[in-house]
């Protein structure tokens, strides 16, 4: 592969009087910068998308690439060595690799997740967006999301196994631990190893590395949601991946701010509640005064839990309101919850039957619940 080469040396050998042309000595430092060294660098990154099958090197190349415009001579250099290291490299492998892989192009992600995850998942879902990944159906699946999810009349089980059936698909794993307590979550990992399915895996901010079990493997690059060099790599990865158009690194900069904003603000909320849960299971009036009410607790972690409070908003389908505060010892004392532990408890409350509020007209879904953990 002759040729090949040539190209490599020829880009080689333009680069330094490129460099020399585009410099521009700073008030604080020095750059390179100009309309032929973006040119430079895009016939670099093409040659080297078009030429070298390695993932790993393609994603470091990019990597660097995408920052080289208006930075210093290292990154120049950077890229200048690169090159150089492809001396020996046997471009006819990239070729016979491109030929024998096509009919497998990736050309949709799968986000296995846990549906409580689906606040840190639509975040991801519109940072995939920002990224170049279309937003239809076609492209990301995502069930806890209208419009990526499961057709209506669609069998939920028939669909998710030919979705991994697929070998145009990709798997991307949101880890935390409402995943693993998901028995469907589980089960599509155990899918995705038996099928062999391409993966990522991205960590929510409040889970572990060392937390990782089952069929992921632990030695593959993970990161976390809210890492912004892994972010960084993860979409260089996934441009690289589906073969995407490359958006302007400074545009890629303030979608990644905006959706580390975002994150933060909800890793800040789990971290607050510990990934505890409390959910309205039933109501019911008991007696003249009294109101019977069914709780679900729900301990995710391997931590105990002890409540400092919880402060409970029935809403009824007129909108009237009745607001149930527990903060004394006694009933506190009986909340409180052990490693991993599920449990509905059930108490009785006294309330004001001279208000409108109407016991057997409650809408569950307008409850809110808030409470502190010691």
């Amino acid at each position: 592969m002759k040729d090949l080469h040539q190209q490599r040396l020829d880009l080689i050998s333009e680069g330094p009087d490129v460099a020399e042309k585009c410099f521009v000595s700073g008030e604080y430092y020095d750059y390179i910068s100009g309309p032929d060294y973006v040119s430079w660098i895009q016939r670099c990154k093409m040659f080297v998308n078009e030429n070298v099958h390695d993932k790993s090197f393609k994603n470091d190349f990019a990597l660097a690439a995408n920052k080289a415009h208006g930075d210093g001579f290292e990154r120049f250099e950077y890229l200048i060595g690169m090159l150089q290291s492809l001396k020996d490299y046997d471009f006819s492998l990239s070729n016979t690799n491109q030929e024998a892989n096509h009919s497998n192009k990736i050309e949709k992600i799968f986000i296995s997740h846990a549906s409580r995850d689906v606040k840190y998942v639509k975040e991801l879902v519109d940072l995939l967006n920002d990224i170049g990944i279309k937003k239809s159906s076609k492209s990301i699946f995502c069930s806890s999301l209208p419009g990526y999810d499961i057709p209506h009349g669609k069998s939920i089980y028939e669909f998710l196994k030919n979705e991994l059936k697929n070998n145009n698909i990709m798997v991307l794993f949101v880890l935390s631990d409402n995943y693993y307590q998901s028995a469907p979550c589980l089960n599509e990992m155990g899918a995705a190893w038996i099928t062999s399915k391409e993966y990522t895996t991205v960590l929510t901010p409040n889970f572990d590395f060392k937390q990782i079990v089952g069929a992921i493997d632990p030695t593959k690059i993970s990161f976390k949601m809210n890492d912004p060099v892994g972010l960084d790599k993860f979409r260089d990865s996934i441009i690289q991946t589906l073969e995407l158009e490359v958006t302007d690194y400074k545009i890629w900069q303030g979608d990644k701010e905006k959706y580390l904003s975002a994150v933060s603000a909800l890793a800040d909320l789990e971290a607050s509640t510990r990934n505890v849960s409390i959910e309205l299971e039933k109501v019911k009036s008991c007696g003249k005064n009294g109101l019977e009410l069914s709780l679900r607790f729900i301990n995710v972690t391997t931590q105990p839990i002890e409540f400092q409070y919880i402060e409970i908003e029935l809403t009824d389908e007129d909108g009237e309101k009745l607001e149930i505060i527990i903060e004394e010892d006694e009933p506190l004392n009986e909340m409180l919850l052990m490693s991993k532990e599920n449990k509905v408890i059930t108490k009785i409350f006294n309330f004001d039957t001279s208000s409108k509020f109407r016991v057997r007209r409650i809408v569950n879904k307008n409850t809110k619940i808030k409470f502190a953990i010691v």
